[in-house]
């Protein structure tokens, strides 16, 4: 899929052929190359659900993509339970440091279609094609690997916020996916409401287990996440930044939403 900048129309239609295209010429036209930082796993997650006899499973994956130039095409090559592969487009999230981008591929797998779409245990390639050249992060050659249920894994990174959500009160609530490096650990939101003059902590705790839509994921999974949650206080001013500090045998790992922190706009009582 080829990234549409905001400030411009969509993209006209002979892109999404050219995007389909490329997609079909594959491994084909194409020259690969193993991935250096071109593109790297960050994030898979895989949960199924059940709720009133319907099952369904959701699969993320959030994929670090060096910008080599406009026009990219990111996949997932991702195996089928029939033992085909097939190539899941991925979607532009936002910019990164060092020259990178954020991409995400999601899918739901769901029972209730025809026909029925079955649950099944990843394995999986990220790939990027720039210019005629297809570069993949095939894990050193092992794939990567994740059972349909796991829930998350981590790569390239130990520690990384799933998600944030406002209490009705105005408090804000962050869930924060860490690498269980060992069992003595620290997890701190560091927050502010004024731009940084000022700047404030909330230490995050452990969270044993937690449902993901109607699937329940254990902490630590079997990918050996652990989930922790931070409690914002309601505070004065609209505009929350925040970022992670993660301390664990004697080092400090970081999630700054890849240098711009993350951002939220309290909403209105």
């Amino acid at each position: 899929m080829s990234k549409t900048p905001r400030t411009t129309a969509s993209a006209p239609r002979w892109r999404a052929l050219l995007a389909l295209l490329a997609g079909l010429a594959l491994g084909v036209t194409s020259t690969p190359a193993l991935a250096a930082d071109e593109i790297r796993l960050l994030k898979a997650h895989s949960a199924v659900s059940t709720r009133y006899g319907q099952v369904w499973q959701d699969v993320t994956y959030t994929l670090l993509v060096k910008n080599l130039a406009y026009e990219k095409f990111v996949y997932v090559y991702q195996k089928e339970p029939d033992g085909s592969w097939v190539n899941l487009q991925g979607s532009y999230v936002g910019p990164a440091s060092a020259g990178h981008e954020v991409w995400k591929v999601t899918r739901q797998y769901a029972g209730w279609t025809q026909p029925p779409e079955a649950s099944r245990d990843l394995e999986f390639v990220p790939r990027l094609v720039v210019g005629g050249t297809f570069y993949w992060d095939n894990n050193w050659g092992a794939n990567y690997h994740l059972g349909r249920n796991d829930g998350p894994m981590l790569h390239n990174t130990n520690v990384l916020v799933d998600g944030s959500f406002w209490r009705e009160n105005g408090d804000l609530d962050v869930n924060i996916d860490v690498q269980n490096l060992a069992y003595s650990k620290s997890v701190t939101v560091v927050y502010t409401t004024d731009g940084w003059a000022t700047s404030h902590e909330a230490p995050a705790s452990y969270v044993s287990g937690y449902t993901y839509a109607y699937s329940y994921i254990t902490s630590p999974n079997v990918k050996n996440v652990e989930r922790w949650q931070a409690h914002v206080p309601a505070v004065a001013g609209t505009a929350l930044q925040y970022y992670v500090r993660y301390q664990v045998n004697g080092q400090t790992y970081w999630d700054s939403n890849f240098g711009y922190n993350y951002a939220h706009t309290r909403p209105t009582p």
